[in-house]
């Protein structure tokens, strides 16, 4: 969803869909390739320092958010704790005892 969020603004910015679309696929395998290998994600580098994003490379940060990604799971998670978890810490005698020791 991000890459798509990416391409679609380098589009809207003058970008080629065609040629964008390419370099997010040579981008999305090789950084997948450095994981792989044991190095770390630098897919959004990447980006950063590709000429074909030059027109939003400014606008990468805002585009590729995680909190534009999540939906409703905040939410989601808050009506459970509400309607699910909070009751049942509130009555204890329904909470099996918990063995304090710990085997390690």
């Amino acid at each position: 969803m991000a890459t798509e969020a990416l391409l679609m603004a380098g589009v809207k910015a003058g970008g080629d869909r065609q040629l964008l679309h390419e370099r997010i696929r040579v981008h999305a395998m090789a950084a997948a390739q450095a994981v792989k290998e044991g190095g770390t994600n630098d897919l959004i580098e990447r980006f950063i320092e590709d000429p074909a994003f030059a027109a939003v490379k400014d606008d990468l940060p805002a585009l590729l958010a995680p909190a534009r990604f999540i939906g409703r799971a905040p939410q989601q998670v808050e009506e459970y704790l509400t309607t699910a978890v909070y009751p049942l810490l509130r009555q204890p005698e329904h909470l099996e005892p918990v063995d304090a020791e710990v085997h390690v």
